[in-house]
């Protein structure tokens, strides 16, 4: 059956400072095809690029019906959608992302090892980096 496949990362140069770089990034992948998408902010936490990106993913899929596997380095990230962690603090976005998730028939949140040998999850650290650098 159908799949489709997302990587996503997040990145905060100087983490929490009011002026730092932020990025993100998510590579959709259906029936070999490959799409990437990411932007930029400040003044924002690496944990906050890192459900941005996630949110993003989840929005730019038209057809929710289609089973989804998400898989993020960010362990805050994977677990709180899954229902491991409790919610404390960026409820808001929270809010929107299980919204979000909700509309889904079948999605999964998969913890991948950053910086690692996986290539998708490499090429979104690099994209979502190079976004926090063109913020800065």
């Amino acid at each position: 059956m159908d799949k489709i496949t997302v990587y996503t990362d997040g990145s905060a140069l100087n983490n929490g400072s009011p002026d730092n770089g932020c990025g993100w990034a998510c590579k959709l992948i259906y029936r070999g095809r490959e799409k990437m998408k990411s932007g930029g902010d400040k003044g924002k936490t690496n944990n906050v690029m890192e459900m941005t990106a996630v949110l993003q993913a989840m929005r730019a899929i038209t057809d929710k019906s289609i089973p989804v596997e998400v898989f993020s380095d960010s362990k805050y990230v994977v677990e709180t959608l899954n229902g491991n962690y409790q919610i404390k603090k960026n409820v808001e976005l929270w809010r929107e992302l299980m919204a979000e998730k909700e509309k889904f028939a079948d999605i999964k949140f998969i913890w991948v090892k950053g910086h690692d040998k996986n290539v998708h999850n490499n090429d979104v650290d690099r994209q979502a980096v190079a976004e926090a650098k063109k913020a800065r």
